[in-house]
């Protein structure tokens, strides 16, 4: 196993391994990757780069995106919300 240390979110698994780790495991690595996994790859002891999938990487570069965060701001704005026991009622 080429992990030095993990850290489980909701959705994936955070990976933190040594540059050599990751040239000695790389097919394994990218298979975790392309399963959701974010891969941190140490260089001389510190974070150096992150691997993602690219399905993470263009969700993160959405929500940075001004034009997305108005339009979620104006959807929110112009959405009429309704509360639990609106939509569920009392009997749950």
């Amino acid at each position: 196993m080429y992990t030095i240390d993990v850290q489980k979110g909701e959705d994936m698994t955070t990976t933190v391994i040594t540059s050599a780790k990751l040239r000695e495991n790389m097919a394994e690595a990218l298979n975790n990757v392309s399963s959701g996994d974010v891969l941190i790859v140490k260089r001389r002891g510190k974070p150096d780069i992150a691997l993602v999938d690219t399905d993470i990487l263009e969700d993160f570069l959405t929500s940075q995106n001004p034009r997305f965060i108005k339009k979620i701001a104006r959807a929110r704005r112009e959405t009429k919300t309704y509360s639990f026991e609106e939509v569920f009622g009392d009997g749950l």
